[in-house]
């Protein structure tokens, strides 16, 4: 951001206005007495030098004020260093000698000075603005723009310093000065002190109010801090309040800021309003242009508008470079455009052929190698330079290409190149206008792809790391630097890069997924590295192109391989959904990890859909031909290379031949011979073994179905077989493209794998005729050769390929192998001396691996032990000092140790290759188990041997050069041997401890049994072994007594049985031993073992006779104990049997209790329920006889007439007397009842005659006794006592109201006490 500087008169808080016109500069003539001035229109004083101007003011001795003025226009019009000029002279001659004007106007004269300064120091921004004559060609040389650059910052400093001076002076007459504190603020501003620069213009604001300068420049330290709210709203007062002083920048700021918070509207249309304003406004051209380019479709890339708003903006761009040609930010983006223009070659067509890397032009082209071109619309390539230097010549119409044209045959296609050359020359000059380290940064950056799409790597490497120094958070030149680190294969640096742009940017899907696919590549942090690639598929999940990236990278390691074709699976359902198919690459890694996951079908299937996808990519259509046989391909496993066609010629069967294998040809074809293998119609397959003129026999008889019956001369009826189509089998030519070759390689080890051997031979050897530097072929047929025992035939292919590819390593490799499984030792030993000679990093390894394992397995030589221990030890040591993490030559290292007997040494080596290549080496296994055997840790030398195994036999190649029976057999033996010695060492405590040894030995035994049943010819060492297990077995279980070990007749049996079974077969070896054939057990141990084993076995009858006594013995007692425990057992079962019974018998007589009572209960819930009855029915009846009482007439109770007895009155009469009478009459009924003798079919009334005592065990007799001594209730116990005062009532003494009584027998009127009538029991 820039700051338009004024020298005006501070305005007033109360100044509005805001002048549209641009006055002149009127200069008084000191001389003339009638007012005469001298008048300068703004438009003039493009013609006038500030010489002059100064020269004018100086004769006319004008004020302070008109230098100002004169200087303003100056800046007005961008002319910088006149106005500083003027204003410099004016401080030097008039202030410094001469000590003119008052204290204000010298105080703006300094001020102005200053800003001037400041201003023309932010302008001088760059080389060509210094008055320096830069060589755009050369001003890149490190050395000129280290020069260049120093001058120019020295420049600068020199101008902020002048500005700094003339503040310290305009301060120094006047601290309150406000033009003062916005030049020092500008100052600080350009600086960089974005603190003080805020104080500064902060303060005028507060002082002076709203001051355009202020106002500007607190706008640009809010757009510096991140404020873009509160710049947006200072931009917005200074043009709400000086719409006209505030000019265009003010509006450009306003667009940027608007940017910023995302109003893209608003800021385009704020750029627009500040082209309109100033047209050669160069920040705002530029930020339309940019805005209208970032605002098209690009998938509307074809459409008018699209071209004319890209074409409209490119103008703009091109306009403010003409305008301000040293603007780096224009020149930047004109790069940018160029580089991705293409621009048409004029005047020539070129013609391509399919498969040629050679182009031939119309007429003369001048193209340079390494330019990058397109032919036609589609089709980009690079110019190679060719060795035939007459082909890139001015006058040649020919050049190379890098990549061959794919495709049909084509003439008149037009011809595209890139203007590198323009985009060179405006990043050179954009990084030469500017000290701006951000824009230079850019500047190298656009450089360095220029040489990165030229295949020019070390210098695009050069200028991606110079961009990277200057700005370090320009993510895409970082992004870049790692892209050539890569090409260099220094992928630590590249890792280090990309990881920084992915933290910096975590939008950057390429990034992520270059991070990840080279993190797994080096196997340090699979887990970070498929995090960052999973970053990528969730940044852009639709793009197939990432999933395929993380197949990829799963594809590293065998353990992944079924992720990995899951997710090339995935990448293959996108691409539909999309509308793109998959390449071939794509499907035959698929076709490769099927086979490698054992899914076979898939694995031909992906290999038959890459052919077809080959021959699409390629654009090429196959053509077979019976002319040409070119592959011999006709097993039926290898239909993707052939196809029937039709000859052209008819047959029909011979119907006189019985054997159905003949047939006629009705015409003549030079393209059927013997062997071809023929279709007969669409269904009958075969092959012909035989042509004799105009028939042919066939390998296959043919019964055909239908026949025609014609009549011969004589009549007779004729059957005549259909005339067939005869088709050819032939090669298809798809073994033509070069590509192919990859698929059908592929496809023979597919063959290989599933034990087809005669389709896999065929395909290989269809390859090398086809390309016979193919080496691979050769290698696999050799392979193929040695495994089925063909060592003259793999001799030949090594051969072969030996003279195809001299001195290639895969091939010597294969050779110095083949010699290793022979145990032929020189001859390997001086293969690889020879590829150890050739100095190539991984096959030196690999070489020196092998020599080593060569003196290691020829320690035995006579003399040489120690010497060829030390030269093995040397070679794996050669290997880890230059590799430390090669777990093979630490394995190595490790069985020398143990040679050594450094057995603590070794089994550290052993574990660290475990940990290091995570069991994948199964030899450390075994190792290690043998350390641990040494050590006497027979568990651990157990779990490690059977360790080995489970490796070895999920593995497909065999371990060593045996055979995987022969080996799992020798690992079998180790097994046994372990058991052997674990129980030796329990059989050396000679006591109960010794008790496991039995068991041990069984297990040796059962081993050896394994191993035997392995190994496909009789093997004497295990069979000897086996003899003396059982010779061990048998003496420990005839010690076993003295030891304090039980044992048994039958374990004695055993042990003679073995005795009897292995003492033969020694005598056998024995024999064969002592006839001269070859034993590999020396006679003096298998005589110790005869003599062992009779002395065994005479031992063993004794102890098996003794044992059986002891056994007959023992099973008599137990005889009798049994027959004891019995009887015992009877005894104890009867008197369980009683004791249920007198249970039982109890439970019985409970239960009768039981319902005994709960029957008392029924008869009393039953009396109770009676008497309830009875005491209702006596109710009802005393109610019928009080409503007879009722209907009598009453007796006179004093002197009053009946007239006056109220005639309602009986309606209303209480019942309280029939209440009282039921009483009464109840009580006496009860207590007649009470007085009554007890029945004795009265149910009991209390809780314990009704249930009993619940301790009472006694029977019902006592139960009655109690019943009948227990006195029957009386009324009172049952409802209570009736000569309570509470059963006392008074009464009226008669019914009747208080007014019917007489006055006169007022005093006899008192309440009576009327009594219930209770019985005493006398009549």
């Amino acid at each position: 951001m820039e700051v338009a500087a004024t020298n005006e008169t501070p305005p007033s808080t109360a100044e509005t206005s805001d002048a549209a016109v641009e006055p002149s500069l009127c200069i008084p003539i000191s001389s003339s007495t009638t007012n005469q001035f001298i008048e300068i229109f703004p438009e003039e004083l493009s013609t006038i030098q500030s010489s002059q101007l100064s020269a004018v003011l100086q004769d006319e001795k004008a004020p302070l004020k008109l230098w100002t003025d004169a200087a303003t226009l100056y800046m007005t019009h961008k002319r910088e260093r006149d106005s500083t000029s003027l204003l410099s002279t004016a401080c030097e001659e008039l202030l410094s000698k001469q000590n003119l004007g008052n204290k204000e106007e010298r105080t703006r004269i300094f001020a102005a000075t200053g800003i001037a300064y400041l201003t023309q120091a932010n302008k001088s921004g760059t080389l060509n603005d210094n008055g320096l004559s830069v060589n755009s060609t050369s001003a890149l040389d490190e050395q000129d723009r280290t020069a260049q650059q120093r001058e120019a910052s020295e420049y600068n400093t020199e101008l902020r310093d002048l500005a700094e001076k003339h503040f310290s002076r305009s301060w120094n007459l006047t601290q309150l000065f406000p033009m003062t504190w916005i030049g020092r603020g500008m100052l600080n501003l350009s600086l960089q002190r974005t603190e003080k620069a805020k104080f500064f213009f902060k303060t005028t604001l507060k002082h002076c109010g709203m001051v355009l300068p202020a106002l500007l420049g607190m706008a640009c330290v809010q757009f510096k801090e991140g404020n873009y709210h509160d710049c947006l709203e200072m931009y917005s007062k200074a043009i709400t309040l000086f719409p006209h002083k505030a000019g265009a920048s003010a509006r450009v700021g306003l667009g940027l800021a608007c940017y910023q918070l995302g109003q893209v509207d608003r800021a385009k249309a704020a750029f627009q309003r500040a082209h309109a304003m100033d047209p050669e406004n160069v920040e705002a051209m530029v930020g339309i242009a940019v805005l209208d380019v970032a605002s098209l479709d690009e998938t509307l890339s074809r459409d008018k508008d699209y071209r004319k708003m890209a074409e409209n903006a490119m103008r703009l761009i091109s306009m403010a470079n003409l305008i301000d040609h040293s603007n780096a930010m224009v020149q930047n983006h004109l790069a940018n455009y160029y580089f991705n223009k293409w621009t048409p070659v004029t005047g020539v067509t070129v013609r391509v052929e399919d498969g040629n890397a050679v182009v031939v032009g119309s007429g003369p082209i001048n193209l340079d190698a390494g330019e990058r071109i397109r032919i036609g619309y589609q089709f980009e390539t690079n110019i190679v330079e060719e060795d035939d230097g007459d082909m890139m010549d001015d006058d040649s119409n020919i050049f190379k290409i890098k990549d061959v044209w794919k495709g049909a045959p084509t003439d008149g296609l037009k011809l595209w190149k890139k203007d590198y050359d323009r985009v060179i020359a405006l990043a050179k000059g954009a990084y030469s206008s500017t000290t701006v380290q951000g824009i230079q940064a850019e500047s190298l950056y656009i450089l360095a792809r220029v040489h990165h799409v030229r295949d020019e790597m070390e210098k695009a490497n050069t200028f991606y790391e110079r961009a990277v120094k200057i700005a370090p958070n320009l993510g895409p030149a970082r992004f870049g630097l790692a892209q050539t680190l890569i090409w260099d294969e220094t992928y630590d640096d590249a890792v280090c890069h990309l990881r920084f742009v992915a933290n910096a940017s975590p939008s950057a899907t390429e990034a992520h997924a270059t991070l990840g696919l080279l993190e797994v590549k080096s196997g340090k942090d699979r887990k970070g590295a498929f995090s960052n690639i999973n970053k990528a598929i969730d940044l852009d999940p639709a793009n197939a192109d990432l999933v395929l990236l993380e197949a990829l990278a799963l594809q590293q390691q065998e353990s992944d391989y079924p992720q990995a074709l899951e997710r090339y699976q995935k990448a293959i359902e996108l691409m539909d959904s999309q509308g793109e198919h998959p390449s071939w690459i794509v499907l035959t890694n698929m076709g490769v990890l099927c086979h490698e996951t054992k899914k076979f079908d898939e694995a031909f299937s992906c290999y038959g859909k890459a052919v077809v996808a080959l021959e699409r990519d390629e654009l090429t259509i196959v053509k077979a031909s019976l002319d040409v046989e070119h592959d011999s391909i006709q097993h039926i496993d290898n239909n993707l290379f052939w196809n029937y066609l039709d000859s052209g010629v008819q047959c029909s069967q011979i119907s006189s031949d019985e054997s159905k294998k003949t047939w006629t040809l009705e015409g003549k074809s030079p393209h059927i011979k013997v062997g071809d293998h023929v279709r007969l119609g669409d269904v009958f397959y075969s092959e012909i073994v035989e042509i004799n003129g105009a028939e042919l026999k066939l390998r296959d008889a043919h019964i055909s179905q239908a026949s025609e019956v014609t009549n011969d001369e004589e009549g007779k009826q004729e059957s005549e077989s259909p005339k067939i189509n005869l088709a050819v089998k032939r090669s298809n030519g798809r073994l033509g493209i070069f590509s192919a070759i990859s698929i059908a390689f592929n496809l023979a080890r597919l063959h290989e794998t599933k034990g087809r051997t005669v389709a896999a031979v065929e395909l290989h050897k269809a390859i090398v005729k086809r390309h016979p530097s193919y080496v691979n072929s050769y290698l696999r047929l050799a392979c193929i050769a040695r495994d089925c025992g063909s060592l003259a035939n793999c001799s030949e292919w090594l051969k072969s390929a030996c003279a195809v590819a001299p001195g290639n390593p895969e091939v010597l490799t294969l050779v110095g192998n083949l010699h290793l499984s022979l145990c032929d030792w020189k001859p390997a030993q001086s293969v690889f001396n020879q590829l150890l000679e050739q100095k190539i990093p991984k096959v030196e390894a690999y070489s020196m691996l092998c020599l080593g394992n060569i003196y290691f397995n020829n320690l035995k030589t006579p003399d040489r032990y120690a010497k060829h221990l030390q030269y093995a030890a040397d070679f794996y040591r050669r290997i880890l000092n230059k590799d430390n993490a090669n777990a093979f030559a630490a394995n190595g290292l490790g069985t020398v140790m143990a040679e050594k007997a450094d057995l603590p040494r070794a089994k550290e080596i052993f574990n660290n290759v475990r940990e290091i290549s995570g069991d994948s080496i199964p030899d450390a296994l075994l190792n290690l188990g043998h350390i641990y055997l040494a050590l006497s840790k027979h568990p651990e030398a157990l779990q490690m041997y059977q360790s080995y195994m489970e490796r070895t036999r999920n593995s497909d190649a065999p371990t060593s050069s045996k055979s995987q029976d022969e080996d799992e057999a020798e690992v079998l033996l180790y097994i046994a041997f372990a058991y052997f010695d674990w129980a030796r060492q329990n059989e050396a405590c000679n006591n109960a401890k010794a008790a496991p040894a039995d068991d041990r030995y069984k297990k040796c035994i059962n081993y050896i049994e394994i191993a035997l049943n392995k190994t496909k010819r009789e093997n004497l060492v295990l069979r000897y072994n086996w003899c003396m297990a059982k010779l061990a077995a048998a003496n420990c279980v005839l010690q076993k007594l003295t030891r304090g070990i039980r044992r048994t007749a039958q374990e004695v049996q055993d042990a003679l049985d073995g005795l009897q079974e292995s003492l033969p077969k020694v005598q056998m070896m024995l024999q064969w031993k002592q006839e001269g054939k070859k034993v590999p057990v020396s006679s003096s141990l298998m005589n110790n073992f005869v003599v062992l084993c009779k002395a065994n076995i005479e031992s063993a009858k004794s102890h098996l006779s003794e044992e059986t006594k002891k056994e007959s013995e023992a099973h008599e007692l137990r005889e009798l104990q049994k027959m004891d425990a019995m009887a015992k057992q009877k005894e104890k079962e009867l008197v369980l049997l009683e004791a249920q019974e007198k249970t039982a018998k109890e439970m019985e007589e409970n239960e009768t209790k039981a319902r005994m009572k709960m029957e008392k209960v029924g008869a009393l819930l039953e009396s109770w329920e009676q008497e309830q009855s009875m005491a209702q029915n006596m109710s009802e009846k005393k109610k019928k006889k009080r409503g007879q009482m009722s209907n009598a007439p009453e007796a006179e109770d004093g002197d009053g007439d009946d007239d006056d007895i109220d005639p309602t009155k009986s309606l209303f009469d209480d019942d309280s007397d029939e209440e009282e009478n039921a009483d009464e009459t109840t009580n006496k009924e009860t207590k007649d009842e009470s007085d009554a003798p007890v029945s004795e079919s009265q149910p009991p009334q209390t809780e314990k005659e009704l249930f009993g005592d619940s301790d009472d065990d006694d029977d019902d007799d006592k139960v009655t006794k109690n019943a009948e001594a227990t006195p029957a209730p009386s009324g009172k116990d049952l409802f209570g006592d009736d000569d309570s005062s509470s059963d006392e009532e008074l009464l009226p003494a008669n019914k009747r109201g208080n007014d019917e009584v007489d006055d006169s027998n007022k005093d006899d009127a008192i309440p009576q006490k009327k009594r219930r009538v209770e019985d005493d029991g006398s009549d």
